[in-house]
């Protein structure tokens, strides 16, 4: 049998106020084009579908169409995340069961639905352990939590997870192909850079060997950077299916493609996703990124060597043009200015480098002697220090002063 393993698409999610809902829909949409493709037969979401607990109707709309899609290829496995809010996914529960859709919100007995026997394929039998993610106070007694010390609450979570999978796992044989679904941190797996932190502590942290060698695969949800995680068997963090935050620039993203046999190892491909908007951070002067912006303005893609002192990292996905990939476009951009700090430069460099500029932030390592000095404010008038203020930085306006004595005059009258 083969599989599609898919997780933490954390739909909902925007980058400082920008909406990537169309993001979303056109990777989502190309995970389900791989699985057709593949002609899977069983595909595993590993939980953290949505962003927030309370999404909006676009964010369920893309999720949902999604799920049904996927579902018109092959049976679907989901999970909630610490994202995710169970509550929600129970209520439509039952009208996912009738589009072939099995979520598990929480963990259950293995005769009570934590684990999902079914036959995919040409009749291979598959028992799926199913974990949800669960939070430290559904676990440990809240009684532990206020009197027990940190480590041996960690150490209590970590026992009873191990717990939970090992029952979960007892009904394991070797003639069907065993999956444990999760979403948990554990113990070996290396953050991506977007996930919740509260999260990722040593409190949430599950031993590999909690896994035993009588899973077939462990698919895992949770940690956004694509990974294996050494074991007694084959587990793998996919990751999520877009760049989420800056701290997974660096990722390609991906989604693993399983092949599967009762007693055999499993095979496991990744398969690169495209669609997308990728992140990027760049550095220079002002004078850099002009020369830089200049340079792409002139080959329209990602052509042209970087300017001294500025990060290769291009203004558009490498290789294709901007309009041939659904959901991708200019790269949303991090900005680190190395000049010192002055007012309007963040609207300068938003009009070098265009509406993919998300965050500008002062980098600055020259001369300390250039920089703003710290002002004395004792004994000085709030129109002193402003006219100071403009004069450290060399902003010539005659509007200002006045205006600032408007606004002065306002506030304390």
């Amino acid at each position: 049998m083969k599989l599609l393993h898919t997780s933490d698409w954390h739909v909902g999610k925007a980058i400082r106020g920008h909406s990537r809902a169309g993001e979303h829909a056109a990777v989502l949409g190309e995970i389900c084009s791989i699985a057709e493709r593949e002609a899977v037969d069983l595909v595993v979401v590993a939980g953290d579908q949505f962003e927030t607990a309370a999404p909006s109707p676009e964010s369920e709309r893309i999720v949902y169409d999604t799920f049904l899609r996927l579902a018109e290829v092959a049976p679907v496995l989901a999970l909630s995340g610490n994202h995710d809010n169970p509550r929600r996914f129970d209520a439509v529960g039952p009208l996912l069961r009738l589009g072939r859709i099995t979520m598990a919100t929480e963990p259950r007995r293995p005769d009570d639905g934590g684990v999902v026997e079914l036959m995919v394929g040409d009749g291979t039998p598959v028992k799926a352990a199913m974990i949800p993610f669960v939070s430290q106070r559904a676990i440990v007694r809240a009684d532990e939590l206020m009197s027990a010390a940190a480590y041996e609450n960690a150490q209590t979570y970590a026992q009873r997870m191990t717990n939970v999978v090992a029952a979960l796992t007892a009904p394991f044989d070797g003639d069907s192909v065993n999956l444990v679904v999760a979403h948990a941190f554990v113990q070996g797996g290396e953050t991506g850079g977007g996930e919740r932190a509260a999260h990722l502590a040593d409190e949430y942290a599950i031993p590999s060997v909690a896994f035993g060698a009588a899973a077939s695969y462990v698919a895992l949800g949770h940690l956004h950077r694509p990974q294996s995680v050494r074991g007694a068997t084959a587990m793998h963090y996919c990751g999520s299916p877009l760049q989420l935050d800056f701290g997974e620039e660096a990722q390609s993203k991906q989604v693993n493609i399983v092949e599967l046999e009762p007693g055999l190892p499993a095979k496991v491909t990744p398969v690169e996703l495209s669609a997308g908007r990728a992140l990027r951070t760049l550095r220079g002067t002002l004078a850099q990124l002009a020369t830089l912006a200049e340079s792409l303005d002139s080959v329209g893609s990602a052509g042209g060597d970087a300017a001294d002192g500025v990060a290769e990292p291009t203004l558009f996905s490498a290789d294709v043009g901007v309009s041939e990939v659904p959901g991708s476009g200019p790269d949303w951009l991090r900005v680190r200015v190395n000049e010192p700090a002055r007012a309007g430069l963040a609207n300068e460099v938003r009009e070098l480098l265009g509406d993919g500029v998300v965050d500008v932030m002062i980098d600055f390592d020259g001369d300390p002697a250039s920089a703003p000095r710290r002002r004395r404010r004792d004994g000085r008038s709030p129109r002193e220090l402003f006219d100071e203020f403009l004069a450290e930085r060399e902003i010539v306006d005659e509007r200002l002063a006045p205006a600032f004595a408007e606004l002065l005059e306002e506030a304390s009258g």
